[in-house]
């Protein structure tokens, strides 16, 4: 499959959202409520959309994150970590007296999520005033993509004034409906089966349900709806056609990522070749979510030739 860049090497993505600091628990073995559990605590730097950001600057594409964060002493690793991961914050603002965003999370000992707790509050920050300060510039980029953790009020601003094409990532049930205004301006959707329900109408259980949530969503003005369904793939739609595409096989050893690491796949997939057939994207999404789930960290060391390698592997069981 021809993944090389064939747009202007000058182009550039935007994201908008947020980025945090990751305190994590992983238990070594199945987890004791109420008590101790050994297991490793780490951390990372996170968020929803600087975790897509920086899967996009190892698959080599020029990344801007537009977001917001404190002078605290979790702001300033947060900077080291975006100049090391090549994430520009050029068009980002540090908060003066802010808290910067974190994000707690436990595992079981699979690397499934048990819990989270997010302090979030600086997100409110990244307001219209805010964004129409970057506007031209993200008028400029080849995609604007939003995480739906900036406010409703927000993503509305963005849906009425941004020109290029606009992807959406859902995040979570409680903030996917940040998008269902601006459904008829997105260019790209990717929920999973819960949010996919939430923003359709549809209770989606199967590949069979997931179509008319995608049909429903697809009417509402999305151009591109990739429903992702865990175990059983994914669900790629435009109103040419529906198209399922299965795991790959994967030994799993973290599940947290991977859901940031196949949104960023997909937007590397138009970035590379806006022409490109919509099931080769979809295996392209599930080829990056694969090396996420087999990595300990939260973004994987992904480039462009571990998704090569992925694929052809695909090719070759087909």
């Amino acid at each position: 499959m021809n993944i090389q860049k064939l747009q202007s090497e000058t182009g550039y993505v935007v994201v908008v959202g947020g980025m945090n600091m990751d305190i994590f628990g992983m238990p070594d073995r199945k987890v004791i409520e109420r008590d101790s559990n050994i297991g490793e605590i780490g951390m990372a730097v996170g968020g929803v959309g600087q975790n897509i950001a920086q899967n996009l600057a190892h698959l080599e594409v020029p990344t801007y994150l537009v977001t917001v964060y404190g002078d605290d002493y979790n702001g300033a690793l947060l900077q080291q970590s975006c100049a090391e991961n090549h994430i520009s914050l050029d068009q980002a603002h540090e908060i003066k007296g802010g808290r910067s965003s974190t994000y707690m999370y436990i595992t079981d000992e699979h690397g499934d999520m048990l819990v989270g707790v997010n302090d979030m509050a600086i997100c409110e920050q990244i307001t219209p005033e805010f964004l129409a300060t970057k506007l031209d510039f993200i008028n400029h980029a080849d995609i604007c993509l939003i995480d739906a953790n900036i406010s409703q009020q927000a993503i509305d601003w963005l849906g009425s004034h941004v020109t290029v094409p606009l992807f959406g990532d859902t995040v979570s049930v409680t903030k996917a409906h940040h998008f269902e205004h601006i459904l008829n301006k997105l260019h790209t959707l990717k929920p999973n089966a819960l949010e996919a329900s939430l923003l359709s109408g549809v209770k989606v259980t199967d590949t069979r349900s997931a179509e008319a949530a995608a049909a429903v969503l697809l009417d509402k003005g999305v151009q591109n709806v990739f429903i992702s369904l865990g175990a059983d793939g994914i669900l790629c739609a435009n109103q040419r056609e529906m198209v399922h595409v299965p795991i790959l096989k994967t030994d799993i050893v973290n599940a947290n990522g991977a859901g940031d690491c196949g949104m960023a796949a997909i937007t590397w997939s138009y970035f590379t070749n806006p022409e490109r057939e919509l099931q080769a994207t979809g295996q392209i999404a599930q080829a990056a979510s694969s090396i996420a789930l087999e990595s300990t960290k939260s973004v994987p060391d992904i480039t462009p030739h571990q998704v090569s390698q992925k694929l052809e592997a695909l090719t070759i069981l087909n």
